[in-house]
């Protein structure tokens, strides 16, 4: 049975995302795994390679008689990205080839007011620009992470995405601009950076940090391969410990770095700090044992009731769990396994978080934002692009 039509921004786009997956495709291989015919083929990376997307480069036939030219992305291509969080903004300038022209972290302590953060917006853009003229080249795509938002409100951060959106536009006419939830931009790192396999079904991205936050992720092709989706502040307990929300016994009141800090007596910088070494600055008693398996458990109640809703191939888990012992992360199968109906194992992947790197996250996204669209500054639907099949 034949796929229906995909659009040329769609066809770009699993291009794109199938030489960001790999360090380079034979025609043949690539047009097989997009489901392109050869005429297709050759005329998108004829495209792609006028816009100087891709480039071919000369390799040894994997076979007598096999093709010489391998499919590649431009490795000087650029991307930026701002970010905000750890109370600072960071921003950077980077090829797609992860080669870094500048990066820069201004101090954004918590609570400061919406005049110091369009201060510091001010001075990101300054220095992105100055890099910009310094490589003789704008970005091809900017992303901006954000934490909180899409609420109507930002509780976390007194930033105008609006406005923030409008300086970037005047100092970078033409220049797409994506702005994301920062669990957007975790999972963009993760599951769509450099290195990493083509996702080819629904994915479920859980990220335990100073927040906790979630999102579907799909393939690249689809029209939003990574939707955020609110996990943090479901309700579990409505006696428990107290959530910045408002509400009492959200899950971030007991799986974020918050409550893991006061469980454990140490100062959450330093449990931030130390990364997957944070085991080693706590003193494992029998009662924290037990309540970082029960913060665990009710992480994996929360999954199994998402996966209730809305099926995934794959849960990964982002964050402190990453560095225990086995035997303690088995308490998120078991919660999952409580609460998902039917019950039955379901695939986890644990994987630390990269703290401390910022603008890392949003590079990634802007990464991910190119792919997705295909290289557009402005995504196109209209137009059609053959199938095999």
């Amino acid at each position: 049975m034949s796929e229906p039509p995909r659009s040329r921004r769609q066809t770009r786009a699993a291009i794109l995302g199938r030489l960001l997956a790999s360090d380079g495709l034979f025609r043949p291989r690539l047009a097989a795994e997009c489901r392109l015919t050869e005429a297709s083929i050759s005329r998108i990376l004829a495209e792609l390679r006028q816009e100087n997307l891709v480039e071919e480069v000369r390799r040894p036939a994997p076979y007598p008689g096999g093709p010489s030219a391998m499919v590649t992305l431009r490795k000087n291509q650029r991307v930026a990205g701002l970010e905000f969080a750890n109370d600072r903004l960071g921003v950077g300038l980077a090829t797609l080839g992860g080669e870094v022209d500048g990066s820069a972290r201004l101090a954004l302590p918590a609570g400061s007011s919406p005049a110091a953060v369009d201060a510091a917006i001010a001075d990101a853009i300054a220095e992105l620009r100055g890099w910009c003229a310094r490589a003789g080249t704008p970005p091809r795509q900017i992303a901006v992470s954000i934490p909180g938002h899409g609420a109507a409100t930002n509780p976390i951060l007194p930033v105008d995405p609006a406005r923030l959106e409008a300086a970037l536009a005047q100092a970078f006419p033409g220049v797409p601009i994506a702005i994301a939830n920062t669990v957007a931009a975790l999972a963009a790192v993760h599951l769509h950076g450099r290195g990493a396999a083509a996702v080819e079904a629904r994915h479920l991205f859980v990220y335990l940090g100073h927040g906790v936050g979630g999102a579907w992720v799909e393939a690249v092709t689809a029209a939003d391969p990574i939707q955020p989706i609110e996990i943090g502040h479901v309700v579990l307990d409505p006696t428990g410990d107290a959530c910045r929300c408002g509400h009492r016994g959200c899950l971030e009141a007991s799986a974020s770095t918050v409550a893991l800090a006061l469980l454990c007596g140490v100062e959450e910088a330093a449990l931030v700090a130390a990364g997957a070494e944070w085991p080693s600055l706590v003193r494992m008693t029998a009662r924290r044992e037990a309540a970082i398996r029960q913060a665990l458990f009710r992480t994996g109640l929360v999954i199994g009731n998402a996966l209730n809703l809305m099926p995934a191939a794959q849960v990964v888990l982002c964050g402190w769990p990453a560095a225990l012992p086995p035997a303690m992360r088995d308490a998120v199968a078991e919660g999952m396994g409580r609460s998902l109906f039917g019950g039955g194992a379901r695939a986890i992947r644990f994987i630390a978080p990269a703290i401390g790197q910022e603008p890392a996250a949003a590079l990634a996204y802007a990464v991910h934002a190119l792919v997705r669209q295909g290289g557009l500054a402005r995504i196109d639907d209209n137009a059609p692009a053959r199938l095999v099949g």
